[in-house]
């Protein structure tokens, strides 16, 4: 699990977690969180349902990552 670039607590009130890969669109922008810390925000670039993980450009840094429902609860604005 990256954590150089942990962000601050969750960031957004209104989020609702993310159940299923599927429902994730490219441009949704979504945050990946993991015991309460969020580590990853930004816009959905692509996904695999199959692998249960979604491709996120973080906002932050512009690096686009792989972030893993195994790994992170995942939260939908």
């Amino acid at each position: 699990m990256p954590v150089a670039n942990a962000h601050s607590q969750s960031t957004t009130s209104r989020a609702r977690r993310v159940r299923s890969i599927r429902s994730l669109r490219r441009g949704d922008t979504i945050e990946a969180r993991s015991g309460g810390t969020t580590y990853l925000r930004g816009e959905v670039q692509d996904t695999a349902p199959g692998l249960s993980t979604v491709w996120i450009r973080d906002e932050s840094t512009g690096q686009r990552t792989a972030a893993s429902m195994d790994d992170f609860s995942l939260w939908k604005e």
